[in-house]
């Protein structure tokens, strides 16, 4: 899945109005695990690395692989969620389980649409990776159907927060995650057919 669509999803699920330790904790929980690709490819680029370079060698390295696989692993979220459970009295407790709870549902939805470019959703006790059938973005492996299903379930989550939080700046990030939905496949379709 693509990373705004993740945050939309983490959000619409467990984000709530008026309590912001835990709507920041969601937010970012939501975008962790997708920061080392991030990093991968902003410091490649600076580095003079093409994107095929980096996405077809850099990010399947061992050393990636496993460091992708600690921001998305299902342990790694219950450990942070276990210590939130234990300090839970404390102001940064319940805020730490949403943390991690957003991050297990950035990798459970992560996991049903990568091929072969998946992460290790079970480090550090296991480097399997499990190939989908279906991708997010490869047409080989029904990446337009998925891609439609993730646009729909994306602006259904943009409507709902923008009905749960009557704020403008969010209404205005909710707008455009709707509009960069339907404006970019509608781009492609209008320059390719």
């Amino acid at each position: 899945m693509n990373t705004q669509t993740h945050l939309l999803l983490a959000s619409a699920l467990l984000a709530r109005r008026g309590e912001k330790a835990r709507n920041i904790a969601v937010v970012v929980g939501a975008f962790l695990p997708d920061v080392p690709v991030f990093a991968l490819f902003g410091i490649a680029s600076a580095m003079g690395y093409s994107s095929q370079d980096v996405f077809g060698d850099l990010y399947f390295r061992d050393e990636m692989r496993n460091l992708m696989g600690a921001f998305n692993s299902f342990f790694v979220a219950a450990v942070i969620a276990g210590a939130g459970w234990f300090f839970r009295e404390r102001w940064w407790g319940w805020p730490l389980v949403f943390f991690a709870a957003a991050m297990t549902v950035h990798a459970a939805t992560d996991l049903p649409v990568h091929v072969d470019d998946g992460h290790r959703h079970f480090w550090p006790f296991s480097s399997f990776v499990f190939n989908s059938p279906f991708s997010y973005w490869d047409r080989a492996h029904n990446g337009g159907t998925v891609s439609l299903i993730e646009a729909v379930l994306g602006i259904v989550c943009a409507v709902v927060l923008w009905r749960r939080f009557p704020v403008m700046w969010i209404r205005v990030l909710c707008a455009s995650a709707i509009a960069a939905y339907i404006a970019v496949p509608a781009y492609w379709i209008w320059m390719f057919g």
